[in-house]
């Protein structure tokens, strides 16, 4: 198995990146949020999960190890493969889901691409004890945006939407005039997160 990869980004691609280490290449697919956060030729270092098929095996990438952890909680869960939990990670923030399993709340899981009302159902059956046990450090997003100003909400809402993770827009947002326009303030945002 392995746990995983240190090394040079030799290019990147629209669904993964290419990392040389001891002069081999290895194809990792990795969350597209994570793929927009990496340069070429920089050194890093990836935590991977192998998952091994009859006909290919596919190495999975993680910027961080919590990001591992979710992939393999979701993959324990009947009908998601690494495939769909991939996807899931794509478009959809960590501390999202998390809040949406702990409080069984249907509705937000199945806005996820993917996800139907029984897969949601299944991930909560399924997930939401261990989820509890694990005591991952989330914060729901009623608290994220309560903490921010009135009128940052929408801009932080905004960036979300693009991909961006809740708590680095909400960091860059704190760094931002609260008198501008919203789609000023996404543009400072954007611009200190880059």
């Amino acid at each position: 198995m392995l746990e995983f990869i240190k090394g040079k980004i030799e290019s990147i691609e629209s669904e993964y990146i290419v990392l040389e280490t001891a002069n081999i290449g290895y194809m990792i697919y990795m969350a597209n949020r994570e793929l927009l956060s990496l340069t070429t030729n920089s050194e890093v270092l990836i935590y991977t999960r192998l998952i091994v098929r009859e006909d290919a095996l596919t190495i999975f990438g993680f910027a961080q190890k919590s990001t591992r952890d979710i992939f393999d909680l979701l993959t324990t869960v009947t009908g998601i493969g690494p495939k769909l939990a991939m996807g899931i990670l794509n478009d959809t923030d960590i501390s999202y889901i998390l809040s949406a399993i702990v409080n069984e709340d249907v509705k937000s899981l199945t806005e996820i691409p993917g996800i139907g009302k029984k897969t949601a159902q299944r991930l909560i059956l399924e997930l939401k004890d261990k989820v509890e046990k694990l005591h991952f450090d989330f914060e729901p997003m009623e608290e994220i945006l309560s903490s921010i100003s009135p009128n940052k909400t929408s801009a932080l809402e905004a960036l979300i939407s693009l991909g961006y993770n809740e708590y680095e827009a909400k960091n860059a947002l704190e760094n931002v005039d609260d008198k501008l326009e919203i789609s000023q303030m996404i543009r400072e945002a954007l611009k200190l997160m880059s």
